[in-house]
């Protein structure tokens, strides 16, 4: 009998070795790893691998998954941003008390402006109240950059800033500059002034737009000014402490502009601004 674990021949009646170094010639079986001949068969192979071809698409669905998280993150800040901006617009313009379409066109300014990316790194406050700004002077209601300084506490020369840039980034650069005549009618119903001092007033700006009597000075300077003027023209005195407090200017501001309007009085109280009121009359102006 052959044992080919020992390479011995044995008797297979008693066990005895016979004959010894005996060779296996059955044939030899191995398991042997397959060769890598190159890169492209063995890339091939890893991918049909189905484990490897789970580990992949493991990975993939992580990546997708944080790429989600990420785009659903900024999405919730873009959101958020853009809710607080609105909702500060429609707190600002009702504090102001102006028309639901300056509030309209706020919106859709700060919406541009959102949408744009022009609000990274920039003081939202600021960004608000120029939009505000924009659209009150689009919709021919201007407020003054102090109005909107005294309800954000935004500085007015951030704001001053905010709106050289908005201007022309939302094409708003074509909206009409305010002038006094804008301001003249607020004023006047806030100083509870009747309807023939405000045209008194309104006029006394156009002539003194037209001679630069008032060059230089600023719309709110001469509307208020003209308002002096014209209160006490027709006999319905405001005193110029009470001016400063509507219009935002200081009482010397207003007085050192009367000065010029009471200096070139001749000319300018013409008897088209003297037939506004049967009380209107020279004598009734104070002397600065």
């Amino acid at each position: 009998m052959q044992s080919f674990a020992t390479g011995d021949l044995l008797c297979a009646d008693c066990n005895i070795v016979v004959g010894d170094r005996l060779i296996d010639s059955r044939s030899e079986w191995r398991r042997r790893r397959p060769q890598k001949t190159d890169d492209s068969n063995s890339d091939s192979s890893a991918a049909d691998s189905p484990r490897t071809e789970n580990g992949v698409n493991l990975l993939r669905a992580k990546k997708s998954s944080s790429r989600d998280a990420r785009t659903r993150a900024v999405e919730q800040r873009h959101g958020d941003t853009l809710n607080r901006g609105l909702e500060q617009i429609s707190a600002m313009c009702l504090a102001m008390d102006v028309p639901r379409s300056i509030e309209s066109a706020a919106c859709e300014y700060y919406r541009r402006v959102e949408s744009g990316g022009l609000h990274r790194g920039k003081n939202q406050d600021a960004i608000t109240a120029t939009c505000v700004f924009l659209a009150c002077r689009q919709q021919a209601v201007p407020r003054t950059f102090k109005e909107l300084c005294a309800l954000t506490r935004v500085p007015r020369k951030d704001i001053g800033r905010m709106f050289k840039l908005l201007k022309d980034k939302l094409g708003a650069a074509d909206t009409a500059a305010m002038s006094p005549d804008d301001l003249m009618a607020r004023y006047c119903a806030n100083l509870s002034l009747l309807e023939t001092a405000q045209d008194c007033a309104i006029l006394l700006g156009r002539m003194a737009r037209e001679r630069d009597t008032l060059a230089g000075k600023s719309p709110v300077s001469v509307a208020s000014a003209c308002i002096y003027m014209a209160s006490h023209l027709v006999a319905q005195p405001r005193d110029a402490r009470i001016i400063s407090r509507v219009a935002g200017v200081s009482e010397v501001t207003i007085k050192n502009s009367y000065k010029l309007l009471y200096a070139d009085r001749s000319l300018l109280l013409s008897s088209q601004v003297l037939a506004v009121d049967s009380a209107a009359s020279i004598d009734n102006l104070p002397i600065p």
